[in-house]
């Protein structure tokens, strides 16, 4: 016989206590998959920094390959149309050459100090930009850490609510029969006990009420009939009954 009056809540929150548990789990794994996902996408940002850095470097040492092979391509051209210093003309002639060869490698090199500065710089910066954004983007899909949360309260058991329940229903047990043969007839169930007698056997007769019902009762006290008879006596969820068959006091209403 089951006296927990709080059994029915205690099973749900068992339930709803499962229920959360199962949530957080999963919550958990997806932020377990989407953590793996976080550090791989982390990792491919990181090469692509790494590449597009090494891709401005080597567009750089291109294009400086680019400007030397014009110094090459110039002073070769100069020196092929050199004329013989004849005076006067030819001179005039070759110093102008000679100008345009020098204009030709200041240009040269202008582009060169350009690409290994200043576009150096904007390129890395751009790929540093780049890999910042990547990065934050990165993040922000990993979300924020599932949080368990406030427990599920167990709340603890309430055997004497249930008993009374069960006295409640003897009531109506006694009130449609007279007497019962069994009954929860602990002091700890009972208030406003008084002794109206004692029976032939030496029982002594008690009236009361149970706890939580105005309904008044005669019968005998579990603590009493325990010392005369224990064979009488029973326990249920903590609770002494009496059989009432084996003694001579009958168990009903006032």
């Amino acid at each position: 016989m089951c006296v927990d009056a709080n059994a029915g809540i205690r099973a749900q929150a068992r339930a709803q206590a499962a229920a959360k548990d199962a949530r957080y789990a999963s919550e958990s794994l997806k932020f377990f998959n989407r953590e793996t996902t976080l550090e791989r996408t982390q990792q491919q940002n990181v090469i692509g920094f790494s590449r597009d850095q090494s891709d401005a470097y080597a567009q750089a040492v291109a294009t400086i390959g680019k400007g030397r092979k014009r110094v090459e391509d110039a002073t070769r051209a100069y020196f092929a149309t050199m004329s013989v210093d004849e005076g006067g003309r030819s001179r005039r002639f070759g110093k102008l050459k000679y100008q345009g060869l020098l204009a030709k490698n200041a240009e040269v090199e202008s582009t060169i100090q350009n690409v290994l500065g200043r576009n150096m710089a904007y390129s890395q910066e751009g790929a540093r930009r780049v890999f910042q954004v990547k990065q934050a983007q990165a993040r922000e899909a990993l979300g924020i850490r599932p949080e368990y949360g406030a427990p599920v309260m167990l709340p603890p058991t309430n055997r004497l609510g249930g008993a009374l329940q069960i006295a409640s229903q003897v009531v109506g047990i006694v009130s449609g029969v007279g007497s019962i043969k069994e009954s929860f007839s602990d002091i700890k169930l009972k208030e406003n006990v008084q002794k109206v007698g004692t029976s032939p056997q030496g029982y002594n007769i008690y009236e009361f009420n149970y706890k939580g019902s105005d309904t008044r009762f005669r019968g005998a006290m579990a603590q009493d009939v325990i010392k005369k008879n224990p064979m009488a006596v029973g326990i249920d969820q903590n609770y002494l009954t009496v059989d009432y068959s084996k003694i001579d006091v009958p168990m009903e209403v006032v």
